[in-house]
């Protein structure tokens, strides 16, 4: 974590909500100047326990009242289905209380941002377990923010690596998922996982500030979800025998 002192006068503070792996984190940005990102627990059941006293932490460590915040980003997937949930909910319960504008961020999206300027095309994949891939495609446009291509899907882990062109792009938490020796001419761009809050943040800004008046989805954002949960498969499982 690093905090950076910050004038509150004139100012427009964003946050950033990133819960979709078993590691989340939390951020404050105001639009090209500081950005300030915490770390939640390691454990994705915990984040329920933790983003409430990790936000007010945070408010309260930059001097920033809830009411100062411009607008609320939150990382909608896809990802896993709980800590999805409850990032989404907490968010929707900030901009509900504070009036806030609240808006769903491509978690994909997000994670492209780390990706260094010169690359323009990219292939974002993460882990859908069961030996799957979640993977999205993105180009950069002409005004450089990175655009989806193809519907997020999944894919066999194999699958997608035997499909790989050489010279692509590949980054994301799923390339831990690959074997990288077999993909010498594939370019892996690894990335800091601890700063993801801070690029859901960046893009709300961004997003927000196109928009007179600023849009919200506190009543209608939901997970972007591609599978069932364990659970729920489980449960269908039961009741069709």
């Amino acid at each position: 974590m690093y905090l950076i002192s910050v004038s509150v006068e004139n100012s427009e503070f964003y946050l950033g909500i990133e819960t979709s792996g078993r590691s989340g984190s939390i951020a404050i940005c105001r639009p090209g100047q500081e950005i300030a990102p915490v770390s939640l627990q390691q454990q994705g059941r915990k984040h329920a326990q933790t983003l409430v006293s990790e936000v007010k932490k945070l408010l309260d460590q930059l001097e920033i009242a809830p009411h100062q915040i411009a607008g609320i980003g939150v990382s909608r997937g896809p990802g896993s289905f709980t800590g999805l949930r409850i990032g989404i909910t907490f968010a929707k319960t900030f901009g509900y209380v504070t009036g806030a504008p609240v808006h769903g961020i491509d978690t994909f999206a997000a994670i492209a941002l780390s990706c260094p300027t010169e690359i323009s095309e990219t292939y974002v994949i993460s882990n859908a377990q069961r030996g799957d891939l979640f993977v999205g495609r993105y180009v950069r446009n002409s005004t450089g923010e990175w655009q989806q291509t193809v519907p997020i899907n999944l894919k066999d882990i194999h699958e997608f690596s035997s499909a790989l062109q050489p010279g692509e792009t590949v980054c994301g938490p799923g390339i831990d998922l690959l074997d990288q020796g077999s993909l010498p001419e594939i370019r892996i761009e690894d990335f800091p996982r601890q700063t993801l809050a801070s690029q859901v943040a960046e893009l709300t800004a961004t997003l927000l500030q196109q928009e007179t008046p600023p849009a919200s989805e506190v009543w209608n954002l939901t997970p972007f979800y591609l599978r069932k949960s364990a659970a729920e498969e489980k449960w269908d499982a039961q009741h069709n025998q």
